[in-house]
């Protein structure tokens, strides 16, 4: 059966596409990242879909990862977290912390910050997400392991319907995304592709 999507009912959410995690130079970036983004298409897959989204007047909502420089009030409880913290690399105003040039928002957009993996922690996320009465996210960004799996998961859990379309998500290597997407994603998001869902918004 094929897929079907109301555009009156979803959202995009594009989630820490910044330099950092993506952009050669970046703290969290690697060539094997780079390179299994490349295979992906990551970049094209979520300007297609960001495109579409436009012009269905469906919200883009691109997700950030922003501390305040010397990470003041940010708590280093993790390794993730400690890593960003000592590396700096997402204080406001750092060029780590500003958008990939390739998938940066456009008029329109909207920008979420937080300060933990999901999206929906302590973020505006979900009240606008009810403000304009959408109950479907499709999900695209980075990381596959980390911040989408927890965003899909809390999504699934606020009764959102979750759509993930994995070539419009990348992680560390392809590794990395495949084990994402085979063993955490599939039970809380509908996997799926970029055409696929292009379709399904037509």
């Amino acid at each position: 059966m094929a897929m079907e999507l109301d555009p009156g009912r979803c959202a995009l959410i594009i989630q820490d596409m910044q330099n950092a995690s993506i952009t050669e130079g970046g703290a969290f970036s690697t060539p094997e990242s780079r390179a299994h983004h490349a295979e992906q298409n990551l970049e094209a897959n979520i300007n297609r879909l960001a495109d579409r989204c436009r012009e269905l007047g469906i919200p883009v909502l691109h997700v950030w990862f922003i501390v305040e420089p010397g990470s003041p009030g940010f708590k280093v409880n993790a390794g993730l977290f400690d890593a960003v913290a000592s590396s700096g690399s997402l204080d406001r105003g750092s060029w780590g912390a500003e958008p990939s040039a390739a998938t940066a928002p456009k008029e329109g957009d909207f920008i979420i910050e937080k300060m933990r993996m999901s999206a929906f922690h302590d973020t505006k996320l979900d009240t606008m997400l009810k403000g304009f009465g959408r109950d479907t996210l499709i999900l695209s960004g980075v990381l596959t392991n980390m911040a989408m799996s927890h965003t899909a998961r809390t999504g699934a859990d606020l009764g959102y319907y979750v759509v993930f379309p994995e070539d419009a998500a990348g992680s560390f290597d392809g590794e990395w995304h495949r084990v994402a997407v085979d063993y955490a994603l599939q039970n809380v998001s509908t996997v799926t592709d970029t055409d696929t869902v292009l379709a399904a918004l037509a």
